[in-house]
């Protein structure tokens, strides 16, 4: 009784250690050009897999990402399914890792700058039949609207 115990609370608080990334998330900003996100994660234990698709008004790219979650955070490299926007061609991945946190029902996004990682946007679960929230922090404030 006291090992299965003892089990039970070791499973429990390796379990809350990794967060669940699982899940559709997208981000979007219509002013300054447009930026788009979209992630769809699939998590099993700590390794992530999945497809992105990222772009604005004038261009946009997609692939495939896989990651790992360490302690809170996840972190994705990306290759590219046409070989454009910096990343390696499908199936050979980015070195560069992007950092991803959550933080009050956000999937916050940090980019590697060097050796440290800047927080850049914040995707919302993307929902069905559900509009994502606009980010409304523009250069221009009439581009806001």
């Amino acid at each position: 009784m006291m090992m299965a115990l003892i089990t039970s609370c070791a499973t429990s608080a390796s379990a809350s250690k990794s967060p669940s990334f699982s899940g559709e998330w997208a981000y979007a900003k219509k002013c300054d050009l447009g930026h788009y996100l979209s992630l769809h994660l699939q998590q099993r234990g700590n390794r992530v897999t999945g497809d992105w698709s990222e772009g604005t008004n004038v261009r946009g790219n997609d692939g495939q990402l896989q990651g790992e979650v360490r302690g809170d955070a996840l972190y994705l490299r990306y290759c590219s399914d046409d070989g454009g926007t910096g990343y390696s061609a499908c199936p050979t991945f980015s070195e560069r890792e992007d950092q991803f946190k959550l933080e009050k029902g956000q999937l916050i996004r940090y980019e590697k700058y060097g050796s440290s990682y800047r927080r850049t946007v914040a995707l919302y679960p993307d929902i069905a039949g559900k509009d994502v929230p606009y980010d409304k922090d523009c250069s221009d404030p009439e581009d806001a609207q």
